[in-house]
Order: C-alpha cells, then structure tokens, then sequence
C-alpha cells in the first residue's frame, strides 16, 4: 500500500488534509488513502497528540529482555537488513527491525539519518505502535497486518511529518507475526520501490525462520535418537550394505573395546579384529539372535541379535546388531550404567557481563581441548553447570559425564567410590566387587567437585591415575586403562592448601592446567535482572504457572544485595518470592525477604530462631494461598499427602477456604 504520488501537489495536498483532519476532524477520502484514514481515526481513539507523541523508550533493562526473547529472529534478520542497507548506503536512510509490538530491536543506517531519527526515538528502544507514535509505516503494518508504506504529512504526529517510511510485517511458519522490517528517511528521496524492497527482503527472513524451524525440528529429533540410543544398556551397531559402521552407541564401544565415535566409518571387521556375524547376515539376508561370538582380543564372550534395515522400498540399506555381554560382565558394568546423563549446556549460563562472558568463551575453548580443567569459584557460583556445559561441547559428550563431591564422603570410602573395589576387598564388600568413579567415566568426562577437601591419601592415588591414565581397584593388582578428561573444581585458594600442607603440590600443578574462574554474583550486578527472570520462568514452569512478570522495585532489591550464596541463593530468593506472591504472577520487592535471617549473612549478634512448627505453618499458608485453597495442588507442592494436609491444617487452626473445584 504506497501513496499515490511524491509530486509537491500531491504532498500539498496531503498536508491540507492532515490540518483539516486533526482541526476539524474531516477526512478527505479523495486525498487519504483508506488504510491511512482507518490508522488517523484509531490514533484519535487512543488519543495520540498529533502536535507532539509519546517520546517514551522502554529502559536498558526491558531492552536487553526483548533482545533476548527475539534473539533468534535478530539473528536471523540481521543478514537481511545488513543486505537491505547494502542497497540504499549513502541515500540517507535506515533500517529498522521492530517487534510484533512496535518496539524497536535493531537499527542499522546512515550516520545523517540515525542522527535525526534519534530524536524521535527512531532508535532501539523505541516504542513505534500506533498508539505511541500515531500512524507511522510499523505501527500501521502492525494493525494492518500487511505492507504498507506512509509518507510525510501521512504521519499522524506532526515531529515524523519529514519521514518516509516502508514497512512490512514478519510473520513466523504458524502465521504469527513476530516482527516488523522498515526502511526509514527523509521523504524528500522517497521512493516507489522502497516498499518492494522491504516486501523481498521480509520474504527471505520468513524463508529462513522456516528453514530454523525445520532444522531445529531435525536436531530436536536427531538428539532423541542419540538419547534413546545411550539410555539403552546394550550395545547398538549399524552398518551399511558393505560392513561400514554407520551409528554405534557408547555401550557398543565399551562392549567392542574402542571409542564409539572414533569407529564411525569403520568397516565393522577392522573394529572386531575378527569376521563379524552381521556380514553373514548382509550377505545372506537371514537375520540371527542370541548368537554367541568370542571376542578373542578382549578375552571374552558376548551376544549378539542382528536384523536388516530396509528402506521404504524394501531395498536393503544396512543392518543394526545388537550386543549384549555375559551377565558377569554386565555386573562389573553396573555402576556406569546407572550414570544419568548431564543435562546442562552453555545456553543455561545466563548473563551478558564482560566476567561471564569472559568465563563462558574461556570455557568453550578449553573444552575442544584434552586437558585437565580447574573451575575456581564461590559456592553457588555454578561449577556444575560449567563441568556438565563442557563435557557436553567436547568430544566426549557423547561418553559419561560423572560427578563426584570430595567432600561428601568420608575418608574411610572416599577411595573406594573413587577406585572401586574387588570382592572380599574388605568387610561388607559386594561380591563380584564394583567399578569406581574412574571406570564409570571411562570415554568420558569425572568432575572432581571441591577437590581442595580431598584427603591427602586419596590425592596421592588420583594425581598417579591422571599421570598414567590407569586404575586399581581396591583389593586387586590388575591395572585397567581408563580414557577420561579430568574437570575439577574448589572454593579454595588451592596454592594457599599447599603452603599448609593440606593439599598435594605435585597435584595442584597437575590440575593447574586450564584455570577458569566464574566470577561471584556480585561481580555481575547488571546480570541479575536476566537471571532474575530466568529463575522466575523456570520456577513458574515447574509448578505448572504460567510466566511470572517482575516489578522494576523487586530488581532494584535484587541489585542492591550482595548475595553472598551466589545464584543459588538468588534462586531459593526468588522461589520463595514466587510462593508469597500467590496467583497474580507479579513479584514486587515486598516479596522479597532479603533480611530474613535466611538471608541475612551480617548479622552475629541477634538471630531471631524460628521454631520448627512455626515454618511449617507458613509454608502449608502460603501453599494454600498459591493454590487459593486448592488441597490436591497444594498438598503436592509440599510433597505430603491430602490427608496428613487436611491433618496440619487442623492441628495448626488454619483458616482454610476450600477451592469450589475440589471437594475434601
């Protein structure tokens, strides 16, 4: 929808019918365009001043919320518009990529124009809906839901009469819009193919939305197949027509004696150092189970089941086989296989801060490497997730990731969780013995957490496994090779453990390898609105609520603590938060009990103590008051049953207002 002409009588003659439109309320349909006249009648129903807009502009905060909720279609946008600017640089014009709300996300443009539009706050931030900045080519594609292109005295705001714009809406694959693409500039150089430009280059974003979404979907099911793949306890193998190792899951390789990815384009013979049975089967076409096959390297008996795979034609394309060990050899196995897999990457390491950044790019790099990493941090500063976030981008994400806290265990079991052990090793030993934590990590990734509280005893034992790569365990003299990346962490100055005496030298200079260390929370302030909302979300999610919205005042609160916990503490914060602020899903800083004694890491003289009961009744009040009486609900956030709630409530004199859905 373009204006009929950009000759000096024709923009006479809309400025004509802008002042008789805003003075005296006439529309002159032979000059006004419907769309434009449909957009000056809504600018008058929200009441728009056509002599001077709303000048607001969301804050950094709420600006950098929108960047990241509409991250993906920056992204994807931004090659387009950079494209888009390729073609009028140097014209005295800008191009602008709004939300489907009228706020502008991304500005690209010439130095001339960005200037000027600044004024206007044509700029990110920028609130360009109707009823903000009266009929503008983005609010009105926004109402229209269609290209459309508004030029001069066409704005309803007199302060955007020196504007031409063009503007086009960005639908997603399900119809709905998600942004808004324009090109803005002096409506002195308008010109009648601007809009076609916009039109074409909107196309190619919606293409590309289009292509993500397939290819997410791919991912999505290529990581179930994975999935399903290693939750599996027996070993998985595929070939193609000729014996070439298509797929093998990481028990297949444990079975097989070799890295389940390195035998990817294997030929499976090569890998079995032997004739493999599933070669008979793509010669014959006859499949097998319950065969019995001895792996003569490995010294030891397994089965295999094996089938053809066949394409929709029913042409043969491969065949899959699966292996399954001897039950003593599953035994031995036992313990790895009951490794849950971790569930933490980069994209859970929230914060924009130059020192996580800093961390996270830090331990991106280290984690394509084989080396020892150290992660040095306060307590809730996020060690875990650093160790599962780079098990999970090496080469090894595929292998275990296994987690073990040193100072959970005591002395006397600690090398035995750590070595494993042979039966009749010691009294209470089970028979048949058992894998320790370097065996169950085998092909993959041990986080040692809080090595600094590891005893002495057990250092000098860890520091010869990581030197030689091999293990004993307890009660035995056979060493057996394990293939592991070692990722330790502490919230001790390791060097200042050395120089008492409590920590091994010749280990902290093995460890002292790659050396990341998360920053404390208050190092990152301006981190805490993004986590705040975060935790919120996934909070809100798990109790099956829908997303919480926060008040500028309860992140004010937030910044100004200095969260000695780190983000564990922001986090039990918030969840508390959430359970007073009940059903209206908006926490406000009255929400937010920071000098509880809980929270409060100051006070040594006075500690108010709280009796048992007492903590009780408030969470079995607040519970109720979240789930407005709701007994079921309640009862399991709490986790105890509807009778033993309906029991506390009577014994504490509750009031208790019944929810009209549920009966007692």
């Amino acid at each position: 929808m373009e204006p009929k002409s950009t000759s000096p009588q024709n923009l006479t003659a809309l400025e004509h019918a802008w002042n008789r439109y805003v003075q005296h309320d006439v529309i002159e349909i032979q000059r006004v365009r419907p769309e434009v006249a449909n957009s000056w009648q809504r600018c008058r129903n929200y009441k728009v001043n056509p002599y001077g807009a709303d000048e607001y502009a969301v804050n950094s905060l709420e600006l950098r919320e929108r960047l990241h909720q509409y991250h993906h279609l920056v992204k994807i946008a931004r090659s387009a518009m950079e494209n888009l600017y390729g073609f009028v640089r140097g014209s005295g014009f800008e191009i602008v990529l709004s939300d489907p709300h009228g706020y502008l996300l991304e500005v690209i443009g010439d130095r001339e124009i960005l200037a000027k539009a600044r004024k206007v706050q044509l700029c990110p931030g920028g609130d360009w809906h109707e009823s903000a900045k009266g009929t503008n080519a983005i609010g009105t594609a926004i109402m229209e839901k269609q290209p459309v292109q508004i030029l001069a005295w066409e704005h309803f705001c007199r302060q955007n009469h020196f504007l031409t714009c063009s503007a086009a809406p960005i639908f997603d694959p399900e119809g709905e819009m998600v942004g808004v693409l324009n090109i803005s500039g002096d409506f002195r150089y308008a010109n009648a193919h601007t809009l076609g430009m916009v039109v074409a280059a909107v196309n190619a974003i919606e293409k590309q939305l289009c292509l993500h979404k397939v290819t997410s979907k791919l991912y999505v099911a290529y990581k179930y197949s994975q999935t399903l793949l290693e939750s599996i306890s027996d070993g998985i193998v595929s070939v193609d027509n000729s014996g070439f190792i298509a797929e093998m899951n990481s028990s297949g390789g444990k079975i097989l004696g070799i890295n389940h990815q390195a035998a990817k384009g294997k030929h499976i013979n090569t890998v079995m150092q032997q004739p493999a049975p599933i070669m008979s089967l793509l010669a014959t076409g006859e499949g097998y189970q319950d065969r019995e096959v001895h792996l003569e390297k490995q010294g030891k008996k397994i089965f295999s089941t094996a089938t053809m795979l066949r394409d929709d034609s029913g042409s043969t394309i491969g065949a899959v086989a699966v292996l399954r060990e001897s039950r003593e050899f599953q035994k031995s196995r036992r313990a790895q296989l009951s490794t849950l897999p971790p569930r933490y990457s980069f994209d859970d390491i929230i914060g924009d801060s130059v020192a996580i950044a800093e961390a996270r790019e830090w331990a991106k790099l280290a984690a394509q490497s084989s080396s020892t990493i150290l992660l040095i941090g306060e307590s809730g500063t996020g060690k875990e997730l650093f160790a599962q976030s780079i098990h999970n981008a090496s080469p090894r994400s595929k292998g275990p990731f296994v987690a073990v806290n040193c100072a959970s265990f005591p002395e006397a079991l600690i090398e035995s969780e750590l070595f494993g052990y042979e039966e009749g090793a010691f009294t209470g030993a089970k028979k048949g013995g058992s894998p320790g934590k370097f065996e169950s990590a085998d092909s993959g990734t041990l986080f040692l957490d809080e090595i600094g509280d590891m005893p002495l005893n057990a250092q000098a034992k860890v520091l010869r496994v990581i030197q030689e790569k091999k293990v004993s365990r307890i009660g035995s003299h056979e060493e057996r090779s394990v293939d592991i990346r070692i990722v330790a962490s502490t919230h001790k100055n390791l060097k200042d453990e050395v120089s008492k005496g409590l920590f091994r030298e010749d280990l902290y200079y093995r460890l002292n390898v790659l050396v990341i260390r998360l920053p404390a929370l208050r190092d990152r302030i301006g981190d805490i609105p993004l986590l705040a909302r975060h935790l919120a979300d996934k909070i809100f999610e798990k109790n099956g609520r829908h997303k919480v919205c926060i008040g500028d005042d309860f992140i004010r609160k937030c910044c100004s603590h200095d969260w000695p916990g780190n983000v564990r503490e922001l986090g039990n914060a918030i969840e508390s938060a959430t359970l007073r602020s009940g059903e209206n899903g908006v926490l406000t800083a009255q929400h937010l009990l920071l000098d509880a004694p809980e929270y409060s890491h100051s006070a040594t003289n006075s500690v108010e103590v709280i009796p048992l009961c007492e903590l009780e009744k408030r969470a079995i009040s607040a519970a109720l008051s979240m789930y407005e009486g709701n007994i079921l609900k309640a009862a399991a956030n709490l986790g105890i049953g509807r009778n033993t709630l309906y029991r506390k409530i009577k014994e504490y004199g509750i009031e208790h207002v019944a929810s009209p859905s549920v009966s007692p």
